[in-house]
């Protein structure tokens, strides 16, 4: 990942997890969809980007999304249409992704899209806790977003969902009342569709 621990992030107040899918706190958290005085990091499409979180033993998936290009992710909210996935880390080899991450410091390494437009973008990380999500409402969303400025030889990615919106709170992959009984890990996907395709 980049520079210091923290720059170009959106830091949320507090450590409290999102459960209302329908609000605009879905984006970046609270208070995440106003990045003034926060660095926006320089980068390049197709590199690699380390993240890392708090520990957490709560079973769930890792995902990661861009929006943009924008003409400043400072003044970005992200609320909208425009989102697309570029990573995704379900159940693997009997494992979540949160007891992947544990065995290397919390850590996650993904490489963004070879092919992007040269721009700034919100690069949108979030941890969903699925322990919670047999009761509808339950799940918990842990969501952080950093500002990029890339640069790349251009491309456009699809699909792209909107944030609200794409999120229900009754969807099959959020509220899961077997998760605990019955629910075969290695079928699950995480919510935001697809991994989108860059050309």
């Amino acid at each position: 990942m980049w520079g210091g621990f923290h720059d170009g992030i959106l830091m949320p107040p507090r450590n409290n997890p999102v459960t209302d899918v329908s609000s605009n706190d879905i984006v970046c958290n609270v208070g995440g969809t106003k990045g003034a005085g926060v660095a926006t990091v320089a980068a390049k499409a197709g590199d690699t980007i380390k993240v890392q979180w708090d520990s957490s033993t709560h079973p769930g998936p890792i995902t990661h999304m861009l929006y943009g290009p924008v003409g400043s992710a400072a003044s970005t909210s992200g609320v909208g249409a425009g989102w697309f996935k570029i990573d995704e880390q379900d159940y693997v080899s009997g494992k979540w992704a949160n007891e992947i991450m544990e065995a290397v410091n919390m850590t996650h390494v993904f490489k963004l899209p070879s092919k992007l437009a040269s721009g700034e973008y919100l690069l949108r990380s979030e941890m969903l806790a699925l322990h919670g999500s047999q009761t509808l409402g339950g799940a918990q969303f842990y969501i952080g977003c950093a500002q990029l400025s890339i640069t790349g030889p251009g491309g456009a990615c699809n699909p792209k969902i909107s944030l609200p919106g794409a999120y229900k709170a009754s969807d099959a992959n959020i509220y899961i009342p077997n998760f605990y009984y019955g629910l075969d890990p290695t079928t699950y996907k995480a919510p935001g569709g697809n991994v989108a395709t860059c050309s």
